[in-house]
Protein backbone atom coordinates (compact mmCIF):
# COMPACT_ATOMS: atom_id res chain seq x y z
CA UNK A 1 0.00 0.00 0.00
CA UNK A 2 1.83 3.20 -1.24
CA UNK A 3 1.13 6.99 -0.12
CA UNK A 4 -2.38 8.31 -1.61
CA UNK A 5 -1.93 9.38 -4.84
CA UNK A 6 -2.32 13.29 -4.93
CA UNK A 7 -2.02 13.95 -8.98
CA UNK A 8 1.51 15.80 -8.35
CA UNK A 9 4.83 15.06 -9.53
CA UNK A 10 6.12 11.55 -9.75
CA UNK A 11 9.57 10.74 -9.31
CA UNK A 12 9.91 9.32 -12.62
CA UNK A 13 8.47 12.45 -14.16
CA UNK A 14 11.09 14.42 -11.84
CA UNK A 15 14.25 11.90 -12.60
CA UNK A 16 12.95 12.27 -16.16
CA UNK A 17 12.92 15.73 -16.67
CA UNK A 18 16.72 15.89 -15.64
CA UNK A 19 17.75 12.80 -18.08
CA UNK A 20 17.96 10.33 -14.94
CA UNK A 21 18.94 6.90 -16.81
CA UNK A 22 17.88 5.10 -13.80
CA UNK A 23 14.05 6.73 -13.98
CA UNK A 24 13.87 6.03 -17.83
CA UNK A 25 14.96 2.08 -17.45
CA UNK A 26 13.00 1.41 -15.01
CA UNK A 27 9.74 3.31 -15.02
CA UNK A 28 8.95 4.12 -11.78
CA UNK A 29 4.99 5.22 -11.49
CA UNK A 30 4.67 4.38 -7.71
CA UNK A 31 2.23 6.99 -6.42
CA UNK A 32 4.77 6.75 -3.01
CA UNK A 33 6.56 9.27 -4.64
CA UNK A 34 4.10 11.78 -5.17
CA UNK A 35 5.16 15.26 -3.59
CA UNK A 36 2.64 17.31 -1.65
CA UNK A 37 2.52 20.66 -3.01
CA UNK A 38 1.21 22.89 -0.29
CA UNK A 39 -0.94 26.13 -1.16
CA UNK A 40 1.68 28.85 -0.76
CA UNK A 41 -1.97 30.94 -1.02
CA UNK A 42 -3.89 29.11 0.87
CA UNK A 43 -6.60 31.46 2.81
CA UNK A 44 -5.98 32.82 6.14
CA UNK A 45 -8.64 33.63 8.90
CA UNK A 46 -8.29 37.37 9.99
CA UNK A 47 -10.37 39.30 12.37
CA UNK A 48 -11.48 43.52 11.33
CA UNK A 49 -9.78 44.36 14.57
CA UNK A 50 -6.05 43.62 14.06
CA UNK A 51 -4.02 41.49 16.34
CA UNK A 52 -0.70 43.22 17.88
CA UNK A 53 1.72 40.21 17.86
CA UNK A 54 5.24 40.80 18.77
CA UNK A 55 7.89 38.57 16.46
CA UNK A 56 11.09 37.76 18.60
CA UNK A 57 14.03 37.44 15.87
CA UNK A 58 14.88 39.29 12.48
CA UNK A 59 16.02 36.14 10.94
CA UNK A 60 14.26 34.45 7.97
CA UNK A 61 11.84 32.74 10.90
CA UNK A 62 11.08 35.71 12.31
CA UNK A 63 10.65 37.87 8.91
CA UNK A 64 8.56 35.32 6.85
CA UNK A 65 6.45 34.61 10.12
CA UNK A 66 5.80 38.51 10.46
CA UNK A 67 5.13 39.26 6.62
CA UNK A 68 2.77 35.93 7.18
CA UNK A 69 0.50 37.92 9.80
CA UNK A 70 1.15 41.18 7.82
CA UNK A 71 -0.80 39.26 5.02
CA UNK A 72 -3.83 38.25 7.35
CA UNK A 73 -4.43 41.85 8.22
CA UNK A 74 -2.63 42.15 11.41
CA UNK A 75 0.41 43.88 12.87
CA UNK A 76 3.30 42.12 13.87
CA UNK A 77 6.08 43.79 15.52
CA UNK A 78 9.52 42.44 15.28
CA UNK A 79 12.64 43.07 17.88
CA UNK A 80 15.92 41.88 16.73
CA UNK A 81 18.81 42.51 19.22
CA UNK A 82 21.55 42.52 16.48
CA UNK A 83 22.10 45.98 14.59
CA UNK A 84 21.30 43.56 11.23
CA UNK A 85 18.41 41.83 10.20
CA UNK A 86 18.83 37.97 8.20
CA UNK A 87 19.89 35.92 10.93
CA UNK A 88 22.55 33.34 9.06
CA UNK A 89 22.12 35.19 5.77
CA UNK A 90 25.51 36.95 5.62
CA UNK A 91 26.51 38.27 2.32
CA UNK A 92 29.92 39.97 1.75
CA UNK A 93 31.01 41.52 -1.38
CA UNK A 94 34.76 41.03 -2.11
CA UNK A 95 36.66 41.90 -5.16
CA UNK A 96 34.27 41.02 -8.06
CA UNK A 97 32.27 38.32 -5.96
CA UNK A 98 29.08 37.96 -3.86
CA UNK A 99 30.46 35.63 -1.00
CA UNK A 100 27.52 33.82 1.29
CA UNK A 101 29.42 32.98 4.68
CA UNK A 102 25.89 32.17 5.57
CA UNK A 103 23.02 30.57 4.16
CA UNK A 104 23.80 29.91 0.29
CA UNK A 105 21.27 27.69 -1.80
CA UNK A 106 17.76 27.38 -2.68
CA UNK A 107 16.26 24.13 -3.64
CA UNK A 108 13.38 22.49 -4.97
CA UNK A 109 11.76 22.80 -2.15
CA UNK A 110 12.21 26.89 -1.73
CA UNK A 111 9.23 27.41 -3.71
CA UNK A 112 7.59 30.59 -1.97
CA UNK A 113 10.74 31.61 -1.39
CA UNK A 114 11.73 31.82 -4.60
CA UNK A 115 8.63 33.12 -5.19
CA UNK A 116 9.38 36.13 -3.13
CA UNK A 117 12.50 36.32 -4.86
CA UNK A 118 11.33 36.79 -7.80
CA UNK A 119 8.76 39.73 -6.33
CA UNK A 120 11.58 41.13 -4.78
CA UNK A 121 13.97 41.51 -7.94
CA UNK A 122 16.32 38.80 -7.15
CA UNK A 123 17.60 36.32 -9.85
CA UNK A 124 18.69 33.31 -9.77
CA UNK A 125 21.55 31.38 -11.01
CA UNK A 126 22.24 27.81 -10.81
CA UNK A 127 25.72 26.09 -9.32
CA UNK A 128 27.76 25.18 -11.05
CA UNK A 129 28.78 21.48 -11.16
CA UNK A 130 29.31 19.89 -7.71
CA UNK A 131 32.45 17.31 -7.01
CA UNK A 132 32.59 14.29 -4.23
CA UNK A 133 35.53 12.57 -3.77
CA UNK A 134 36.33 13.82 -7.67
CA UNK A 135 33.60 12.53 -8.94
CA UNK A 136 29.99 14.06 -9.97
CA UNK A 137 27.58 13.58 -6.74
CA UNK A 138 25.01 11.31 -8.76
CA UNK A 139 27.83 9.15 -9.59
CA UNK A 140 29.43 9.30 -6.12
CA UNK A 141 26.18 8.19 -4.84
CA UNK A 142 25.50 5.10 -7.43
CA UNK A 143 28.90 3.44 -6.53
CA UNK A 144 26.82 2.57 -3.10
CA UNK A 145 25.56 -1.30 -3.17
CA UNK A 146 22.16 -2.33 -3.44
CA UNK A 147 19.14 -1.39 -5.71
CA UNK A 148 19.15 1.17 -8.37
CA UNK A 149 18.96 4.97 -6.74
CA UNK A 150 15.88 5.53 -7.62
CA UNK A 151 14.07 2.32 -6.30
CA UNK A 152 16.65 3.36 -3.23
CA UNK A 153 15.15 6.82 -2.92
CA UNK A 154 11.40 5.92 -3.08
CA UNK A 155 11.75 3.02 -0.28
CA UNK A 156 13.44 5.91 1.18
CA UNK A 157 11.05 8.76 0.95
CA UNK A 158 8.33 6.24 1.43
CA UNK A 159 9.38 5.36 5.08
CA UNK A 160 10.44 8.69 5.76
CA UNK A 161 6.86 9.83 5.34
CA UNK A 162 5.92 7.15 7.48
CA UNK A 163 7.58 8.13 10.17
CA UNK A 164 6.93 11.99 9.66
CA UNK A 165 3.21 11.44 10.19
CA UNK A 166 3.35 9.03 12.79
CA UNK A 167 5.62 11.64 14.51
CA UNK A 168 2.88 14.00 13.52
CA UNK A 169 0.15 11.85 15.15
CA UNK A 170 1.11 10.51 17.93
CA UNK A 171 4.35 12.04 19.26
CA UNK A 172 4.27 10.60 23.00
CA UNK A 173 3.60 6.97 21.61
CA UNK A 174 6.86 4.84 23.04
CA UNK A 175 7.41 2.82 19.49
CA UNK A 176 7.29 6.18 17.52
CA UNK A 177 9.91 7.92 20.33
CA UNK A 178 12.15 4.98 20.04
CA UNK A 179 12.34 4.93 16.05
CA UNK A 180 12.53 8.26 15.68
CA UNK A 181 15.80 8.24 18.49
CA UNK A 182 17.38 6.14 15.57
CA UNK A 183 20.55 8.18 14.48
CA UNK A 184 20.23 8.52 10.51
CA UNK A 185 23.12 6.08 10.03
CA UNK A 186 21.15 3.49 11.88
CA UNK A 187 17.79 4.09 10.04
CA UNK A 188 19.48 3.76 6.81
CA UNK A 189 21.12 0.54 7.25
CA UNK A 190 18.12 -0.98 8.92
CA UNK A 191 16.20 0.05 5.54
CA UNK A 192 19.23 -1.47 3.67
CA UNK A 193 19.97 1.56 1.72
CA UNK A 194 23.88 2.11 0.45
CA UNK A 195 23.36 4.38 -2.19
CA UNK A 196 20.86 7.07 0.92
CA UNK A 197 23.87 6.36 2.81
CA UNK A 198 25.96 8.10 0.68
CA UNK A 199 23.63 10.79 -0.67
CA UNK A 200 23.73 11.56 3.14
CA UNK A 201 27.05 12.74 3.16
CA UNK A 202 26.29 15.44 0.56
CA UNK A 203 22.57 16.51 1.58
CA UNK A 204 22.73 16.03 5.55
CA UNK A 205 25.99 16.12 6.73
CA UNK A 206 28.22 18.46 4.39
CA UNK A 207 25.52 21.28 4.60
CA UNK A 208 26.14 21.70 8.17
CA UNK A 209 22.78 19.31 9.08
CA UNK A 210 24.86 17.21 11.35
CA UNK A 211 26.69 13.86 11.20
CA UNK A 212 24.62 11.08 9.91
CA UNK A 213 26.09 8.69 13.18
CA UNK A 214 25.34 11.63 15.86
CA UNK A 215 21.80 13.11 14.58
CA UNK A 216 18.36 11.54 15.22
CA UNK A 217 15.97 10.33 12.33
CA UNK A 218 13.36 11.73 14.15
CA UNK A 219 15.09 15.10 12.93
CA UNK A 220 15.99 14.22 9.50
CA UNK A 221 12.74 13.16 8.13
CA UNK A 222 10.91 16.55 9.09
CA UNK A 223 13.20 18.65 6.32
CA UNK A 224 14.64 15.68 4.22
CA UNK A 225 11.74 15.06 1.24
CA UNK A 226 12.04 14.05 -2.36
CA UNK A 227 12.78 18.09 -3.61
CA UNK A 228 16.07 18.14 -1.19
CA UNK A 229 16.90 15.05 -1.90
CA UNK A 230 16.64 15.36 -5.31
CA UNK A 231 18.04 18.72 -5.10
CA UNK A 232 20.96 17.51 -3.72
CA UNK A 233 21.70 14.50 -5.85
CA UNK A 234 20.91 16.41 -8.86
CA UNK A 235 22.67 19.71 -8.33
CA UNK A 236 19.96 21.16 -8.53
CA UNK A 237 20.76 24.58 -6.34
CA UNK A 238 20.10 28.19 -7.03
CA UNK A 239 22.04 31.25 -5.50
CA UNK A 240 20.86 34.67 -5.38
CA UNK A 241 22.71 36.97 -7.52
CA UNK A 242 22.26 40.08 -5.52
CA UNK A 243 22.91 37.88 -2.25
CA UNK A 244 20.69 36.66 0.76
CA UNK A 245 21.41 39.62 2.68
CA UNK A 246 19.98 41.64 0.00
CA UNK A 247 16.67 39.83 -0.39
CA UNK A 248 15.84 39.77 2.93
CA UNK A 249 16.34 43.90 3.15
CA UNK A 250 13.98 44.24 0.36
CA UNK A 251 11.80 41.79 1.87
CA UNK A 252 11.32 43.69 5.03
CA UNK A 253 10.92 46.74 3.81
CA UNK A 254 7.39 47.05 4.92
CA UNK A 255 7.74 45.56 7.87
CA UNK A 256 8.21 47.08 11.51
CA UNK A 257 11.57 45.60 12.42
CA UNK A 258 13.20 47.47 15.64
CA UNK A 259 16.97 46.53 15.18
CA UNK A 260 19.33 46.58 18.38
CA UNK A 261 16.48 46.15 20.72
CA UNK A 262 17.00 43.06 22.47
CA UNK A 263 14.09 41.90 24.46
CA UNK A 264 15.29 41.78 28.21
CA UNK A 265 11.53 40.54 29.78
CA UNK A 266 8.71 38.63 28.34
CA UNK A 267 5.68 38.67 31.32
CA UNK A 268 3.21 36.34 30.79
CA UNK A 269 1.39 36.53 33.59
CA UNK A 270 -1.53 38.51 32.76
CA UNK A 271 -4.12 38.54 30.53
CA UNK A 272 -1.87 39.52 27.76
CA UNK A 273 2.12 39.22 27.48
CA UNK A 274 4.28 42.12 28.29
CA UNK A 275 7.36 42.33 26.17
CA UNK A 276 10.37 44.88 27.48
CA UNK A 277 12.90 45.57 24.77
CA UNK A 278 14.90 49.05 24.78
CA UNK A 279 14.08 50.26 27.82
CA UNK A 280 10.02 49.98 27.08
CA UNK A 281 7.24 47.77 27.74
CA UNK A 282 4.52 46.66 25.53
CA UNK A 283 1.55 44.77 25.46
CA UNK A 284 0.47 42.13 22.91
CA UNK A 285 -2.43 40.11 21.48
CA UNK A 286 0.10 37.00 21.20
CA UNK A 287 4.19 36.17 21.10
CA UNK A 288 6.23 34.50 18.09
CA UNK A 289 9.74 33.76 19.59
CA UNK A 290 12.19 32.80 16.65
CA UNK A 291 14.94 32.43 18.80
CA UNK A 292 16.98 29.97 20.60
CA UNK A 293 15.01 28.09 23.24
CA UNK A 294 18.27 28.58 25.27
CA UNK A 295 17.91 32.56 24.75
CA UNK A 296 14.05 32.56 25.31
CA UNK A 297 13.99 30.92 28.57
CA UNK A 298 16.55 33.60 29.98
CA UNK A 299 14.18 36.62 29.55
CA UNK A 300 10.90 34.92 31.12
CA UNK A 301 9.85 32.47 33.46
CA UNK A 302 9.88 28.88 31.46
CA UNK A 303 7.15 26.35 31.49
CA UNK A 304 8.52 22.67 31.94
CA UNK A 305 8.20 21.87 28.31
CA UNK A 306 10.25 25.00 27.39
CA UNK A 307 12.88 23.93 29.70
CA UNK A 308 12.59 20.06 28.37
CA UNK A 309 12.96 21.96 25.38
CA UNK A 310 16.10 24.06 26.36
CA UNK A 311 17.64 20.78 27.66
CA UNK A 312 16.80 18.83 24.88
CA UNK A 313 18.74 20.50 21.88
CA UNK A 314 22.71 20.83 21.47
CA UNK A 315 23.05 23.71 18.98
CA UNK A 316 26.13 22.95 16.75
CA UNK A 317 28.69 24.73 15.60
CA UNK A 318 29.78 25.69 11.53
CA UNK A 319 32.28 27.79 10.57
CA UNK A 320 32.91 29.32 7.03
CA UNK A 321 35.92 30.76 6.19
CA UNK A 322 36.73 32.71 2.57
CA UNK A 323 40.03 32.25 1.65
CA UNK A 324 42.53 32.65 -1.09
CA UNK A 325 44.19 29.31 -3.40
CA UNK A 326 46.57 29.50 -6.33
CA UNK A 327 45.77 25.53 -6.53
CA UNK A 328 42.69 24.34 -5.46
CA UNK A 329 39.90 22.87 -7.89
CA UNK A 330 39.17 24.41 -11.00
CA UNK A 331 36.83 23.31 -14.06
CA UNK A 332 33.94 23.28 -11.12
CA UNK A 333 32.23 24.98 -8.76
CA UNK A 334 31.91 22.81 -5.63
CA UNK A 335 33.91 19.47 -4.12
CA UNK A 336 33.32 17.65 -0.88
CA UNK A 337 35.40 15.05 0.98
CA UNK A 338 33.54 11.96 2.29
CA UNK A 339 36.17 11.16 4.75
CA UNK A 340 35.36 14.21 6.73
CA UNK A 341 31.26 13.88 6.49
CA UNK A 342 31.39 10.54 7.30
CA UNK A 343 33.36 10.09 10.31
CA UNK A 344 32.22 12.68 13.52
CA UNK A 345 35.88 11.55 14.87
CA UNK A 346 36.83 14.16 12.59
CA UNK A 347 35.18 17.49 13.82
CA UNK A 348 37.00 20.78 12.10
CA UNK A 349 38.31 18.58 9.12
CA UNK A 350 37.55 20.47 5.45
CA UNK A 351 34.01 19.12 5.11
CA UNK A 352 34.11 20.81 1.47
CA UNK A 353 34.36 24.18 -0.52
CA UNK A 354 33.03 26.53 -2.93
CA UNK A 355 34.55 28.60 -5.75
CA UNK A 356 33.61 31.91 -5.04
CA UNK A 357 35.17 34.29 -8.25
CA UNK A 358 38.34 36.27 -8.07
CA UNK A 359 39.63 39.19 -6.55
CA UNK A 360 43.16 40.72 -7.80
CA UNK A 361 43.43 43.46 -4.62
CA UNK A 362 42.91 40.00 -2.23
CA UNK A 363 45.21 37.65 -3.63
CA UNK A 364 43.51 35.66 -6.58
CA UNK A 365 40.89 32.69 -6.48
CA UNK A 366 38.36 32.95 -3.55
CA UNK A 367 36.74 29.87 -2.14
CA UNK A 368 34.46 29.55 1.17
CA UNK A 369 35.03 25.92 3.11
CA UNK A 370 32.65 24.80 5.77
CA UNK A 371 33.77 22.86 8.67
CA UNK A 372 31.77 21.29 12.01
CA UNK A 373 33.28 23.14 14.62
CA UNK A 374 31.45 22.27 17.97
CA UNK A 375 33.98 22.62 21.04
CA UNK A 376 37.12 24.10 18.86
CA UNK A 377 38.24 27.88 18.89
CA UNK A 378 39.23 29.76 15.57
CA UNK A 379 42.82 29.33 16.27
CA UNK A 380 42.61 25.52 16.70
CA UNK A 381 39.94 25.92 13.47
CA UNK A 382 42.54 27.09 11.22
CA UNK A 383 45.46 25.04 12.49
CA UNK A 384 43.78 22.29 11.18
CA UNK A 385 42.26 24.08 8.12
CA UNK A 386 45.77 24.17 6.82
CA UNK A 387 46.66 20.43 7.68
CA UNK A 388 43.95 19.61 5.63
CA UNK A 389 44.57 21.37 2.68
CA UNK A 390 47.81 19.76 2.69
CA UNK A 391 46.77 16.43 2.86
CA UNK A 392 44.09 17.18 0.06
CA UNK A 393 47.14 18.63 -1.53
CA UNK A 394 46.59 22.25 -2.33
CA UNK A 395 47.69 25.62 -0.98
CA UNK A 396 45.93 28.17 1.28
CA UNK A 397 47.59 31.53 0.27
CA UNK A 398 45.62 33.58 2.55
CA UNK A 399 42.48 33.63 5.06
CA UNK A 400 40.50 36.66 4.57
CA UNK A 401 37.44 36.01 6.92
CA UNK A 402 36.21 33.65 9.14
CA UNK A 403 32.27 32.89 10.38
CA UNK A 404 31.89 30.42 13.28
CA UNK A 405 28.35 30.51 13.46
CA UNK A 406 26.27 29.13 16.17
CA UNK A 407 24.19 26.39 13.75
CA UNK A 408 21.95 23.31 13.82
CA UNK A 409 19.88 22.88 16.62
CA UNK A 410 20.63 19.00 17.25
CA UNK A 411 18.18 17.60 18.90
CA UNK A 412 19.93 14.75 21.71
CA UNK A 413 18.93 11.41 21.63
CA UNK A 414 17.87 10.60 24.82
CA UNK A 415 15.32 13.85 24.28
CA UNK A 416 14.28 12.26 21.67
CA UNK A 417 13.53 9.21 23.11
CA UNK A 418 11.94 11.35 26.42
CA UNK A 419 9.49 12.65 24.14
CA UNK A 420 10.89 15.86 22.61
CA UNK A 421 8.81 16.15 19.46
CA UNK A 422 5.55 15.82 21.97
CA UNK A 423 6.93 18.83 24.18
CA UNK A 424 7.80 20.82 20.73
CA UNK A 425 3.65 20.63 19.80
CA UNK A 426 2.36 21.54 23.30
CA UNK A 427 4.31 24.42 23.49
CA UNK A 428 2.33 26.17 20.75
CA UNK A 429 -0.11 28.60 21.64
CA UNK A 430 0.55 27.97 25.36
CA UNK A 431 0.72 31.30 27.31
CA UNK A 432 -0.09 33.26 24.34
CA UNK A 433 3.26 32.08 22.57
CA UNK A 434 4.38 30.47 20.07
CA UNK A 435 7.32 29.08 18.42
CA UNK A 436 9.17 28.99 15.21
CA UNK A 437 12.82 29.24 13.79
CA UNK A 438 15.52 26.29 13.29
CA UNK A 439 14.98 24.40 16.37
CA UNK A 440 10.96 23.97 15.32
CA UNK A 441 11.65 22.94 11.81
CA UNK A 442 15.30 23.01 10.31
CA UNK A 443 18.17 25.37 9.42
CA UNK A 444 16.87 25.15 5.91
CA UNK A 445 15.14 28.62 4.85
CA UNK A 446 12.19 27.08 3.07
CA UNK A 447 11.28 24.09 5.86
CA UNK A 448 11.55 27.60 8.38
CA UNK A 449 9.23 29.59 6.06
CA UNK A 450 6.55 26.31 5.93
CA UNK A 451 6.49 25.95 9.65
CA UNK A 452 6.14 29.55 10.09
CA UNK A 453 2.92 29.68 7.64
CA UNK A 454 1.57 26.56 9.48
CA UNK A 455 2.03 28.60 13.04
CA UNK A 456 0.91 31.96 11.44
CA UNK A 457 -2.47 29.83 10.32
CA UNK A 458 -2.76 27.57 14.04
CA UNK A 459 -2.08 30.72 16.07
CA UNK A 460 -4.92 33.26 13.99
CA UNK A 461 -7.37 30.86 14.16
CA UNK A 462 -6.52 30.50 18.06
CA UNK A 463 -7.03 34.52 18.50
CA UNK A 464 -9.92 34.49 16.35
CA UNK A 465 -11.58 31.54 18.07
CA UNK A 466 -10.67 33.09 21.76
CA UNK A 467 -12.95 34.81 24.26
CA UNK A 468 -11.71 38.36 23.21
CA UNK A 469 -12.18 41.98 25.51
CA UNK A 470 -15.85 43.32 25.28
CA UNK A 471 -15.34 45.25 21.76
CA UNK A 472 -16.98 48.61 21.01
CA UNK A 473 -19.40 49.07 18.15
CA UNK A 474 -16.51 50.48 16.46
CA UNK A 475 -14.38 47.56 16.57
CA UNK A 476 -16.02 43.93 15.97
CA UNK A 477 -14.04 40.56 15.85
CA UNK A 478 -15.98 39.36 13.14
CA UNK A 479 -13.64 36.50 11.03
CA UNK A 480 -13.65 36.87 7.62
CA UNK A 481 -11.23 34.94 5.24
CA UNK A 482 -9.05 36.46 2.33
Amino acid sequence: MGLPDCGNLSLTRLLTKNRCPEAVAYHVTCSVACIPIKEINAPVTRTTAPFKIAVIGAGPAGLSTARFIKQAGHHPILFEADDRLGGKSFSVVRGDAMNEMGTCYTTRSHKLVKQWMRQHGITLTRLGEARYDGLKVVDYVKTGGGPPMVLQALKFIRAAGRLRRDIRNRPDDPDVRAEAAMTTAEWVKRLNLPKIELASHRIQTTQGYGFTDEATIGQTVQWCDLNYLLSGVLNDMHMPDQGWSEFWYRFSQDLDVRLSSPVTHLDRSGPKPVITAAGKSEEFDAVVSTVPMQNFVKFCAATRDEMFICNGIEWQNYTTTLLTSPDWFEGHMIIGYSQASMDSTRKGAILGGRREGESEELGGRLYVTGQFSTGLTGPELREILLADAERHGFTVESVIQQKIWQYFPQYKIEAVREGLFGALKRVQGHQHTWFSGASFSHELVCSVVEQAQGMVRDMLGDLSRAPAPAATQDTPRTAETV
